[in-house]
């Protein structure tokens, strides 16, 4: 049975196949308007993705972030949201130099960064590889994830502000967090160092 999924539509349409063929997992349907209430775009894995499955899910962009890069035995969130903020920079080709960490100070200039990150790409999907540590159970106060929470609510702001702006050529932007399950994280905390706090439904892709 296909599962209906609708994602968040991309300014530059992909072209046909010579041959469509029938998606064996499910059907991914875009559909015009902005970041509409009823779209899913923030998915969780818990065993790492194949291309196989991306591409039945619609993607032909991907970037990949490991939030292990961003952990360290000594430091604590200063030290994962500066070393994520880093890494964002370079994964998402951002230009300039890179900003000192993702922290609610720097949040409304990453964002800008980010919607010139999401042009020109047709579709994108963010892949967060070890958003949890595996080996233990979910701690929401732990770096690594603390960072993630704040990256990914950045993420869905910059496309708002991307589509309600209609930035030219804006892709579709999904995210996908590898190493855990909805059922081990219904919903991804975010949590700012200004003390301004969400929570965001997680979908099992």
């Amino acid at each position: 049975e296909t599962i209906a999924v609708r994602r968040p539509a991309s300014a530059r349409p992909r072209p046909p196949a010579a041959k469509e063929e029938t998606p064996k997992v499910e059907t991914v349907v875009e559909d015009d308007g902005i970041a509409n209430d009823d779209e899913t775009w923030l998915f969780s894995v818990r065993d790492p993705m194949t291309t196989e499955e991306i591409s039945h899910m619609g993607f032909t962009n991907v970037i990949l972030l490991n939030a292990d890069r961003w952990r360290s035995d000594e430091g604590g969130e200063a030290v994962a949201a500066a070393s994520a903020a880093g890494d964002i920079h370079y994964c998402f080709g951002m230009k300039g130099d890179p900003l000192d960490g993702i922290t609610a100070g720097n949040r409304e200039q990453m964002e800008e960064m980010l919607i010139g990150g999401f042009c020109g790409r047709g579709d994108l999907l963010v892949v967060i590889q070890n958003a949890t540590i595996s080996a233990a159970p979910v701690d929401y106060s732990e770096p690594g994830l603390v960072v993630v929470g704040r990256l990914v609510d950045m993420i869905e702001s910059a496309f708002n502000k991307g589509s309600e702006n209609m930035t030219p050529d804006l892709a579709g932007v999904s995210v996908v967090l590898e190493g855990c399950s909805a059922a081990d994280l219904p919903l991804l905390s975010v949590t700012w160092d200004d003390g301004t706090s969400r929570a965001l439904e997680v979908t099992s892709a």
